[in-house]
């Protein structure tokens, strides 16, 4: 697929790199932050390389592309200081390598689309692309986000729940999923650490509720409405995830119920972003 692209890779030139953090999942999903966190490295691993072509680690040994880019300038990382809004300034305290990367055209309509099998070695995240590696699939145009795979392994950030219902039509195991049940689901503001605790119900289920988040940022609800008029990184803080799922019948009395047993279980009243 690169060869038609005319880019013939040398292996002793170009590397295969595959970004997969559990400290730092938010920032790899966002590809202003990405850039920054590759750039900066504590051992001089992209020295040679005349491009690396890049991955995100997703379950399993899958890997979806990224882009490919042109290595330039190794610097000391204490002479390329990072962007004064950034949220990760140990990026640049823990490495001691900058690199200029400089993303390559020519390989868009293959970005976040393009998934491949990393091979035996997951941990050996940067390799010499000196073989070919097996396609897994090529997923459909506007993919953000990997399969559905598990109510209580969903976690998005807002800008990830913005993507998933800007492009319903690539991503219809999610619509599909989140769409049959209703459910009890968690907000987190991770600029503070308070959390919301809020109920879907009705036909519309899971997908709906979090369809008026994406569209409105606080989904109507009062408290997170005057949060995000005063609090200019908010929504885009906050992240999504699933406590329980139920039956898109089920009567809203029980829904209440199992969400006030969430608000009292987590502290959102007393601590959080519940009001009620």
């Amino acid at each position: 697929m690169f060869r038609a692209r005319q880019f013939e890779p040398d292996g002793n030139r170009v590397k295969l790199v595959r970004h997969k953090d559990s400290r730092y999942e938010e920032a790899l999903g966002r590809r202003d932050w990405l850039e920054w966190y590759q750039r900066y490295q504590s051992k001089p691993v992209f020295d040679q390389c005349d491009q690396i072509v890049v991955f995100l680690g997703e379950e399993g040994c899958n890997s979806r592309f990224v882009g490919v880019y042109n290595v330039g300038k190794r610097s000391l990382a204490a002479d390329v200081p990072l962007p004064s809004n950034c949220p990760y300034p140990e990026w640049g305290r823990s490495s001691d390598f900058h690199y200029d990367l400089q993303k390559r055209a020519g390989f868009e309509d293959l970005e976040d689309r393009l998934v491949i099998d990393w091979g035996k070695a997951p941990l050996s995240w940067h390799q010499w692309f000196t073989s070919d590696r097996e396609v897994v699939e090529i997923r459909p145009r506007g993919r953000a986000l990997p399969p559905f795979r598990d109510y209580l392994r969903v976690h998005l950030t807002f800008e990830e729940l913005v993507r998933l219902t800007a492009q319903p039509e690539a991503h219809r195991d999610w619509v599909a999923s989140l769409s049959a049940v209703g459910g009890i689901y968690l907000i987190v503001n991770k600029s503070t650490g308070k959390q919301y605790v809020g109920s879907a119900t009705g036909m519309g289920g899971i997908w709906q509720r979090w369809s008026e988040y994406a569209r409105t940022g606080h989904g109507d609800n009062n408290r997170l409405k005057e949060l995000c008029s005063q609090d200019s990184k908010c929504p885009g803080a906050f992240s999504f995830s699933i406590l329980e799922t139920f039956s898109r019948t089920l009567a809203r009395e029980e829904a209440i119920a199992s969400e006030s047993f969430f608000k009292e279980k987590l502290g959102t009243r007393a601590f959080g972003l519940n009001s009620n």
